[in-house]
Protein backbone atom coordinates (compact mmCIF):
# COMPACT_ATOMS: atom_id res chain seq x y z
CA UNK A 1 0.00 0.00 0.00
CA UNK A 2 1.17 3.37 -0.23
CA UNK A 3 1.31 6.08 1.59
CA UNK A 4 -1.29 6.91 4.52
CA UNK A 5 -3.53 10.05 3.36
CA UNK A 6 -4.94 11.81 5.80
CA UNK A 7 -8.89 12.49 5.82
CA UNK A 8 -12.04 14.42 7.72
CA UNK A 9 -15.18 13.39 8.10
CA UNK A 10 -18.02 16.00 9.31
CA UNK A 11 -21.51 14.20 10.78
CA UNK A 12 -24.25 16.45 10.82
CA UNK A 13 -27.23 15.08 12.62
CA UNK A 14 -31.03 16.37 12.86
CA UNK A 15 -34.07 14.87 13.74
CA UNK A 16 -32.15 11.98 14.70
CA UNK A 17 -31.08 11.08 10.90
CA UNK A 18 -27.04 11.14 10.10
CA UNK A 19 -26.20 13.41 6.62
CA UNK A 20 -24.80 11.29 4.15
CA UNK A 21 -23.50 11.86 0.46
CA UNK A 22 -22.56 10.74 -2.72
CA UNK A 23 -19.26 11.99 -4.58
CA UNK A 24 -18.63 11.14 -7.99
CA UNK A 25 -15.96 9.32 -6.55
CA UNK A 26 -17.75 7.23 -4.12
CA UNK A 27 -20.80 6.53 -6.97
CA UNK A 28 -18.52 4.74 -8.86
CA UNK A 29 -19.26 1.94 -5.66
CA UNK A 30 -22.27 3.44 -5.02
CA UNK A 31 -21.18 3.95 -1.84
CA UNK A 32 -22.50 6.96 0.57
CA UNK A 33 -20.18 8.97 3.18
CA UNK A 34 -19.91 11.40 5.29
CA UNK A 35 -19.41 15.51 3.84
CA UNK A 36 -15.22 15.73 4.21
CA UNK A 37 -12.31 14.72 2.31
CA UNK A 38 -8.16 15.19 1.92
CA UNK A 39 -6.33 17.18 4.55
CA UNK A 40 -4.07 19.63 2.13
CA UNK A 41 -0.46 20.36 2.25
CA UNK A 42 -0.24 22.25 5.59
CA UNK A 43 -3.08 22.11 7.12
CA UNK A 44 -4.82 20.71 9.86
CA UNK A 45 -7.75 17.92 10.19
CA UNK A 46 -10.15 20.79 11.49
CA UNK A 47 -8.48 23.54 8.86
CA UNK A 48 -9.58 20.57 6.27
CA UNK A 49 -13.42 19.99 7.52
CA UNK A 50 -13.82 23.29 7.74
CA UNK A 51 -12.75 24.08 4.22
CA UNK A 52 -14.70 20.57 3.12
CA UNK A 53 -18.08 21.97 4.54
CA UNK A 54 -17.90 25.08 2.70
CA UNK A 55 -17.11 23.30 -0.51
CA UNK A 56 -19.34 20.15 0.07
CA UNK A 57 -22.62 22.21 1.75
CA UNK A 58 -22.50 25.14 -0.92
CA UNK A 59 -24.51 28.35 -0.12
CA UNK A 60 -22.39 30.39 1.73
CA UNK A 61 -22.96 27.80 4.81
CA UNK A 62 -19.77 27.61 6.82
CA UNK A 63 -18.55 26.70 10.24
CA UNK A 64 -16.38 27.54 12.71
CA UNK A 65 -13.76 25.48 14.50
CA UNK A 66 -16.00 25.60 17.58
CA UNK A 67 -19.37 24.08 15.74
CA UNK A 68 -16.81 20.93 15.77
CA UNK A 69 -16.30 17.72 18.38
CA UNK A 70 -13.86 15.56 17.48
CA UNK A 71 -14.99 12.10 18.01
CA UNK A 72 -12.16 9.49 16.61
CA UNK A 73 -9.57 8.99 14.26
CA UNK A 74 -8.81 5.83 12.47
CA UNK A 75 -7.23 4.06 9.93
CA UNK A 76 -8.62 1.66 6.62
CA UNK A 77 -9.21 1.62 3.25
CA UNK A 78 -10.57 4.54 1.24
CA UNK A 79 -14.44 3.72 -0.14
CA UNK A 80 -13.28 5.18 -3.32
CA UNK A 81 -9.93 2.84 -3.53
CA UNK A 82 -9.37 0.07 -1.59
CA UNK A 83 -6.15 0.30 -2.08
CA UNK A 84 -5.78 3.49 -1.10
CA UNK A 85 -4.97 3.47 3.14
CA UNK A 86 -6.58 6.48 4.76
CA UNK A 87 -5.97 8.14 8.30
CA UNK A 88 -9.63 9.07 9.16
CA UNK A 89 -10.62 11.73 11.66
CA UNK A 90 -14.19 12.09 12.36
CA UNK A 91 -16.17 15.21 13.97
CA UNK A 92 -19.30 15.45 15.14
CA UNK A 93 -20.75 19.09 13.66
CA UNK A 94 -23.23 20.97 16.08
CA UNK A 95 -24.55 23.81 13.79
CA UNK A 96 -27.73 23.37 12.04
CA UNK A 97 -27.73 23.65 8.16
CA UNK A 98 -29.79 26.32 7.23
CA UNK A 99 -29.29 26.05 3.40
CA UNK A 100 -30.75 23.99 0.77
CA UNK A 101 -28.60 21.54 -0.96
CA UNK A 102 -27.20 22.04 -4.91
CA UNK A 103 -25.28 19.23 -6.24
CA UNK A 104 -22.48 19.78 -8.21
CA UNK A 105 -19.53 18.60 -10.09
CA UNK A 106 -18.17 17.14 -6.79
CA UNK A 107 -21.54 15.71 -4.66
CA UNK A 108 -23.89 14.35 -6.74
CA UNK A 109 -26.58 13.55 -3.88
CA UNK A 110 -27.43 14.20 -0.45
CA UNK A 111 -29.29 12.34 1.99
CA UNK A 112 -30.68 12.20 5.57
CA UNK A 113 -30.34 8.96 6.73
CA UNK A 114 -32.29 6.91 9.21
CA UNK A 115 -31.38 3.83 10.93
CA UNK A 116 -32.54 0.99 9.44
CA UNK A 117 -32.68 2.59 6.05
CA UNK A 118 -31.59 -0.32 3.88
CA UNK A 119 -31.57 1.13 0.22
CA UNK A 120 -28.27 2.96 1.05
CA UNK A 121 -24.66 1.43 1.02
CA UNK A 122 -22.54 3.15 3.93
CA UNK A 123 -19.26 3.61 3.65
CA UNK A 124 -17.42 1.32 6.30
CA UNK A 125 -16.47 4.57 8.26
CA UNK A 126 -19.77 4.94 9.07
CA UNK A 127 -21.27 1.62 9.51
CA UNK A 128 -18.52 0.66 11.54
CA UNK A 129 -17.41 3.39 12.98
CA UNK A 130 -19.90 5.84 13.45
CA UNK A 131 -23.24 4.72 14.16
CA UNK A 132 -22.09 2.12 16.65
CA UNK A 133 -20.69 6.04 18.29
CA UNK A 134 -23.83 7.28 17.65
CA UNK A 135 -26.56 4.50 18.75
CA UNK A 136 -24.09 4.28 21.85
CA UNK A 137 -24.75 8.20 22.26
CA UNK A 138 -28.49 8.04 21.45
CA UNK A 139 -27.56 10.35 18.30
CA UNK A 140 -29.08 8.41 15.81
CA UNK A 141 -33.01 6.77 16.44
Amino acid sequence: MNKTKKVVGVAFIEDGKLLIVQSVRSSKNNVWTLVGGGVEEGETEVEAAIREVSEEIHNNFSIKEEDLKPLMCFKESASSDPEVEIMMTMFLCHKKINTYFSRDVEILHYHWYKLGDTNYKLSSAIRDHFIPFAINEGLLY
